[in-house]
């Protein structure tokens, strides 16, 4: 059965080409933090990556 993916920022149903670039954070929590030993599975569409890089106040981003 297909699940359809939701972007965790705006809520929308993800489609095909936000599902083909993965963009997301998907790992165990460490310590030091207060979600200590949670699973994070964080997915963004194209479009709130985009306003997560725009956020940041040092650039993610690294031009190849």
């Amino acid at each position: 059965m297909f699940k359809e993916k939701v972007c965790n920022m705006c809520g929308e149903v993800m489609d095909f080409f936000d599902g083909q670039q993965g963009f997301g954070i998907h790992k165990r929590i460490g310590y030091g933090s207060i979600y200590d030993g949670d699973r994070v599975n964080l997915q963004l569409c194209c479009e709130c990556f985009d306003k997560v890089v725009a956020s940041c106040k040092v650039s993610p981003i690294k031009e190849e």
